[in-house]
């Protein structure tokens, strides 16, 4: 071959590779490119035979019709087909003199990671993608302190080296490689820095993953195993036995102290409706006011050939003097009927009240107007006996009165007065007649059996009254001590028991150990109620600021 013609075949090749090197020109590779010119080098000045260009010749040609492809597999085929035509050139290249170069076959690298912004060059985000993650931000720190709470943060294991890394970047995309991770924030220093753990590695209870949006079956029986942990773990600690000054300071919590009054709250439900029987109660319970009026303007004397009670010295005539206090051990002074005139005005005021419209048909005034109205006819039979020398039927009529009273009053601890006026008009009034009529059945039963001298033999006398007096003053201390305590029934009890103190001093019939006794025993029904309606109130008081009540009721 001339050396024209071994010009012409060189310029030939090197038409064949232009395509080539405009090919990888456009695939942005300033190392590709470099990589293609230094393995063309050697062989163009070290072909000598003259046979050889034309293989090459066509192996070139092959080589360039096959080059032009997309940028995206030149990079990843570059390693397959660059070996094939480095292989068939080798036997060629072997026999010539070459000197130390790069090798002809080189593996593609993979796509530059980005470089890792350091804490000061970190692009900070919008507020719309700050708020978008917030929430699973602060269940993530929420679960983190309460891991930590749990059990001690377990030894982190190293990933292995060369395994490929997936990590989720701060624009939503994944990049996976061979390239080292860039390094992670702290867990513990960056309160929402969650990173995944390595495949094949376990994770400590402290590192937790990202929040995803779909958790899988397991990660869903993990939560809600951590969330039943720590409900738990909660009710534990609050069921602790604490001390009482911690129990002094949490005045600000709500439901600390539960105040359990000791009487039945007022019912807030509405009244049933009127019936025929309200009607006719009403006008029983008006009819009973009335007749207890007619009784004091009878005591009062008004009524012709009708010695006074109240103002007079009737009771020392009437009856053969009985119920002057002189001649039973048991029976008050006169004036133990001066409280009197002050009931029938509240009874008036009650049987009024009862005609409003708050109380027509209220299931108090059904169960104890009945009850009130009786002792007010009763106390009018009383009076009518009383005047006729009829102690048998006075002594029934007091027994009765008080046995009904004591009923209504019974009723009204059942069912709690709702409003201040409702208690004024028919607890107080009731009450107060409830414990003067005890004392009057008291000393009508008294002079009843000693006017008919019934003697026990062995048991004297006094002994027999201290008996009633005991019953007397237990059972007004019973129904004083009901509801928030019923200071009216003890202060009509504490009227009797006082104007029986005197006779048994002053009179012909005279007993230290009774009059002792009844003063005692107003002295102590009287406080006792007045200590309950403190105590209630008191604890009232403190309930309704959040204070410990256990100790007081």
């Amino acid at each position: 071959m001339t050396e024209k013609s071994q010009d012409e075949s060189v310029e030939t090749l090197a038409d064949a590779k232009d395509p080539g090197a405009e090919t990888e020109n456009s695939a942005a590779s300033t190392e590709d490119s470099s990589a293609a010119d230094h393995a063309a080098e050697p062989i163009a000045p070290a072909r000598k035979p003259a046979a050889a260009p034309a293989p090459a010749r066509e192996s070139r040609a092959a080589d360039a019709s096959a080059s032009p492809e997309p940028p995206s597999l030149s990079a990843s085929s570059a390693p397959s087909e660059s070996s094939a035509p480095s292989e068939s050139s080798a036997p060629s290249e072997s026999s010539a003199p070459s000197k130390p170069s790069r090798p002809s076959v080189r593996w593609s690298r993979p796509t530059p990671a980005r470089p890792t912004p350091s804490k000061t060059d970190v692009p900070k985000t919008d507020l719309s993608s700050f708020f978008d993650d917030l929430d699973a931000k602060f269940l993530g720190a929420a679960r983190r302190v309460g891991a930590a709470f749990r059990r001690p943060p377990a030894p982190k294991q190293p990933r292995p080296e060369g395994q490929p890394s997936s990590q989720l970047g701060r624009n939503g995309l994944h990049t996976t490689g061979q390239h080292p991770s860039p390094p992670t924030e702290n867990v513990d220093s960056a309160p929402f820095a969650f990173v995944h753990p390595a495949p094949g590695t376990e994770s400590s209870p402290l590192s937790l993953p990202r929040p995803r949006r779909g958790l899988d079956e397991q990660r869903q029986r993990e939560v809600i195993l951590e969330k039943a942990a720590a409900i738990e773990a909660a009710t534990a600690w609050n069921q602790q036995p604490t001390d009482r000054e911690l129990l002094e300071s949490a005045d600000d919590e709500e439901d600390l102290f539960t105040y359990i009054p000791p009487y039945n709250m007022p019912s807030r439900d509405p009244d049933p409706a009127p019936v025929r029987s309200d009607l006719y109660r009403q006008l029983f319970v008006t009819t009973g006011a009335l007749a207890a009026l007619a009784s004091l303007v009878w005591m009062f004397g008004l009524f012709p050939a009708s010695p006074a009670i109240l103002g007079g010295n009737a009771l020392d005539e009437l009856t053969g003097g009985w119920y002057s206090g002189g001649q039973a051990l048991l029976s008050p002074n006169a004036n133990f009927y001066w409280l009197w005139p002050i009931i029938v005005l509240g009874l008036l005021a009650h049987a009024v009240h009862q005609w409003t419209t708050t109380q027509i048909s209220t299931p108090r005034q059904r169960r104890s107007g009945w009850r009130v109205g009786s002792a007010s006819l009763f106390m009018l039979l009383w009076t009518f006996a009383v005047h006729q020398d009829m102690l048998t039927l006075a002594a029934l009529a007091s027994l009765a009165a008080a046995l009904a009273l004591i009923d209504a009053i019974r009723q009204f601890t059942f069912r709690t007065a709702r409003t201040g006026m409702e208690r004024r008009f028919s607890d107080t009034t009731t009450g107060l007649f409830t414990g003067w009529a005890m004392v009057a059945a008291m000393s009508s039963l008294s002079i009843w059996l000693t006017a008919m001298g019934w003697r026990v033999p062995g048991i004297p006398a006094v002994l027999w009254a201290l008996l009633g007096l005991g019953i007397c003053i237990w059972a007004a201390a019973y129904y004083a001590m009901t509801e928030r305590g019923r200071i009216a029934v003890a202060l009509g009890m504490g009227w009797g028991m006082f104007w029986l103190i005197f006779p048994r001093l002053l009179s012909e019939v005279t007993s230290v150990w009774v009059a002792i006794s009844a003063a005692m025993g107003a002295f102590v029904v009287i406080l006792a109620t007045e200590s309950r309606r403190h105590k209630i109130n008191h604890a009232e008081r403190r309930a309704a600021m959040g204070r410990p009540v256990e100790d007081i009721i």
